[in-house]
């Protein structure tokens, strides 16, 4: 079966089990990301945002989305609640997924895209093409953005 990248407009079915896999690691960013769905603040619905899933059959393997940046401009997006089950991990699959919110982010119109990242995926983002960004304490590392075409 292969792995696919699918944008998606609700929480999915398997996201209580990736979220108690992500918090069995310490990180918290699926409880937030379900918080912040239930109480509306972020939806992923507004202007150039998307959520994506990443699966293999009906399995959820990583989840993760792409919203105007709260801390900056109208041209700067920020990647959010990324997160790649740990067995799945060095197979390329979270690239995927960066890859799929770094390309709906040019393709909307953003000229750069940020993130936060916990220590441990610094190195990951950079792989991604990201710069470690010390400008500001609201991202960790930024990744200038060239619209399609």
């Amino acid at each position: 079966m292969s792995v696919a990248v699918l944008r998606t407009i609700a929480l999915p079915s398997g996201l209580p089990a990736l979220r108690d896999r992500a918090e069995a690691e310490g990180f918290r960013m699926l409880r937030v990301l379900e918080e912040d769905w239930v109480d509306g603040s972020v939806r992923f619905n507004g202007a150039g945002e998307a959520l994506f899933t990443l699966v293999e059959g009906a399995t959820l393997l990583g989840i993760g989305g792409v919203t105007q940046d709260p801390y900056a401009d109208a041209g700067t997006a920020r990647v959010r609640r990324l997160y790649v089950d740990a067995s799945r991990r060095r197979k390329g699959l979270g690239r995927m997924l960066v890859d799929a919110i770094v390309e709906h982010a040019a393709a909307n119109g953003f000229r750069l895209i940020r993130v936060r990242a916990p220590d441990p995926a610094g190195a990951f983002y950079e792989r991604c093409g990201f710069l470690r960004d010390i400008s500001t304490g609201s991202a960790t590392h930024s990744r200038p953005l060239t619209p399609p075409g």
